[in-house]
């Protein structure tokens, strides 16, 4: 493609002047690519997705010369690919080429420096003439500020509720503390009202009421810690 271009454009890179004769689709669209933060590829449908042919930012994205994928190196693709996210990428193209449709797909790679570096890939299958896939084709887009700042927010949300979960919880801890003193109290007053005889029985049905609306509200209190908890194990799991 490039000696197309560079054909159409009399062999520099200077795009002829927008609306000229010299101007055509070729040169139009490579200064668009030039712009993007990103590159366009096409590949073989294979594990290592071996390039064919790419166009863009793929030193600046990735670290590696473009010819180091499409050249006699003929670097993997897949090789580069995060190993967590692996199975994520060959997931969402195994069920875009099933249902002959298009994937969109974030996932790190690995830099040549040794960075790793946030992707979004759209890409889609393409088919001969007997219906059967050939090649792959899309495009992959630098996202790693936007995914950054997405994890950052992430992490602080997970911080946020984590401090509101232990104030609950401390929360919680005096209610039923002083929820355990109503008790007490609510025994002793029974016990007095017992005493008491015929003039204690007004005191013994307010003793009872107290009596009850602890241990509902105990109850109560200590699911709330419970759910807390539990709350805290997930966010602790999710760090």
């Amino acid at each position: 493609m490039d000696a197309l271009m560079r054909a159409e454009t009399g062999g520099d890179d200077v795009a002829p002047e927008a609306g000229s004769p010299g101007e055509n689709s070729l040169s139009i669209m490579r200064s668009i690519v030039r712009r993007m933060n990103g590159f366009l590829y096409r590949c073989h449908n294979d594990t290592d997705f071996t390039m064919m042919f790419m166009e863009g930012a793929v030193d600046r994205v990735t670290g590696y010369s473009r010819d180091a994928f499409t050249g006699a190196e003929k670097r993997s693709y897949a090789g580069i690919i995060h190993p967590d996210d692996v199975e994520t990428v060959d997931s969402a193209v195994a069920a875009a080429v099933e249902a002959r449709g298009n994937w969109e797909v974030d996932y790190r790679i690995k830099r040549a420096d040794g960075g790793t570096q946030w992707v979004h890939e759209s890409g889609g299958g393409v088919y001969g003439p007997d219906g059967a896939l050939s090649h792959l084709e899309g495009v992959v887009i630098d996202v790693n500020n936007k995914k950054t700042r997405e994890l950052e927010n992430s992490t602080a949300l997970l911080e946020r509720v984590g401090a509101t979960s232990q104030e609950i919880i401390a929360n919680t801890g005096a209610i039923l503390r002083i929820l355990q003193t109503l008790q007490l109290l609510a025994l002793n007053a029974r016990i007095e009202a017992a005493r008491a005889g015929e003039y204690g029985a007004g005191f013994t049905v307010v003793a009872t009421e107290i009596k009850s609306l602890a241990d509902e509200s105990g109850v109560s209190a200590e699911r709330i810690t419970k759910l807390s908890e539990e709350l805290q194990g997930i966010l602790r799991q999710r760090a």
